[in-house]
């Protein structure tokens, strides 16, 4: 009581002091304070008219944002981003993660109806492991590789999957062969019709002489016809295969062998000097001579290429018998390889040349492997750098 005295006071001093505040303004000619005054009055009158119990009640101040929201909100928003749909199995229930999830299974959150097999995959696929689950309608169905991960979210275990769209990724994958496949075939086509055009040149001029050496001019075509037909069965074998086929192992004369890549070579490269070094040669080669035929090529090429600015430039092919293997070494006398390059060298589609493919010391490795053997680069300093390839030989007996 005693309270609402003292207020009921205070009102009618501030009353009074205003009223007569503005009664001084007015005779003052001080109209617009006259005027500020009386509102006042009007102004703290219809406040305390108002009982304290009936005045609306201020609005509440706006709830305080969690400290793990704004994370959360973050985190969902980075997962979005992710193209690969994003599933969760808790107790039981499977629900979607992320925009792609949601895309995929048409729901915003829980998934009452989830497709078949995928709570079943999730639940049996440990982390570390795969699985693959068709998912789809009718004829809309897409093959996806199911990936897991186990996560503790509010003191249990909740599985996550992830969903990779194997359609797609196989598309992009045959793409990428189909590229990669024209690449070697191109590669090998031009590097392989490059001597051959070059002996049948030859072969061509020979007989424009008045007394023509035939024998020659023979070697010279039944080399051409050998490389020819030997590219052709190479070519069908990639077209047929896509893939560099296994070898068709036959015992090979060395001889042979050797004088059609000193005949290609010298042809090719006619001011390097190309030797042999048979002294510890097997008499057969247990190969397919077609595929041994472009590996060692593709390396004498290699050689070749980096001899261009050498003088007395040098490339030999030693074959030699070792203990159940065969080794061709190939050795010239060019710069070197650089230090940061070799290894690398090996790595399909690497190269340091203006106009190469890095195609060529890949496919010889490959065909060296395919004959259960390998094909290494031994040494590369300046003044030498040697190729190594072995494979098994032929047993006697």
């Amino acid at each position: 009581m005693a309270s609402d005295r003292v207020r009921a006071m205070l009102r009618a001093l501030v009353i009074a002091a205003a009223g007569a505040a503005g009664a001084v303004a007015a005779t003052r000619g001080l109209y617009a304070s006259a005027v500020l005054a009386a509102l006042l009055v009007v102004w703290i009158a219809a406040v305390n008219l108002v009982d304290p119990g009936q005045r609306p009640p201020l609005p509440p101040p706006p709830a305080p944002v969690p400290a793990g929201e704004e994370e959360r909100r973050r985190l969902n928003a980075y997962l979005d981003l992710s193209p690969a749909p994003l599933v969760a199995l808790d107790d039981g229930r499977l629900r979607v993660v992320n925009r792609a999830a949601r895309r995929l299974l048409g729901v915003s959150d829980l998934v009452s109806d989830p497709p078949d097999g995928l709570v079943a995959a999730l639940a049996d696929t440990r982390p570390g492991r795969t699985a693959t689950i068709d998912i789809g309608h009718e004829t809309d169905v897409r093959s996806f590789a199911l990936a897991t991960g186990d996560l503790a979210l509010a003191g249990r275990m909740t599985r996550i999957g992830a969903l990779i769209d194997i359609d797609a990724e196989l598309k992009a994958a045959e793409a990428a062969a189909l590229r990669d496949l024209v690449q070697v075939l191109s590669h090998e086509i031009v590097n392989a019709l490059t001597p051959i055009a070059s002996l049948a040149e030859t072969a061509v001029a020979m007989l424009d002489d008045p007394d023509p050496a035939l024998p020659q001019v023979r070697d010279a075509i039944e080399t051409v016809a050998r490389r020819a037909a030997s590219l052709h069965r190479f070519g069908e074998s990639y077209r047929a295969l896509a893939k560099l086929p296994a070898p068709s192992l036959e015992r090979v004369p060395l001889p042979g062998f050797v004088n059609d890549l000193t005949a290609l070579f010298t042809t090719r490269w006619p001011t390097i000097a190309f030797t042999t070094d048979l002294g510890r040669a097997p008499a057969y080669l247990l190969t397919d001579p077609d595929q041994l035929t472009a590996a060692v090529w593709a390396v004498l090429q290699n050689a070749a290429e980096a001899l261009h600015d050498t003088p007395d430039a040098r490339v030999t092919l030693a074959v030699s018998a070792l203990v159940g293997q065969t080794q061709i070494a190939m050795t010239d006398n060019g710069p070197g390889i650089s230090a940061g390059n070799q290894d690398d060298v090996f790595r399909p589609f690497f190269t340091t040349k203006r106009e190469g493919t890095g195609v060529g010391l890949a496919l010889a490795r490959q065909i060296l492997r395919g004959h259960k053997g390998d094909l290494t680069l031994a040494r590369s300093v300046a003044g030498m750098t040697r190729f190594d390839g072995v494979f098994p030989s032929v047993q006697e007996g």
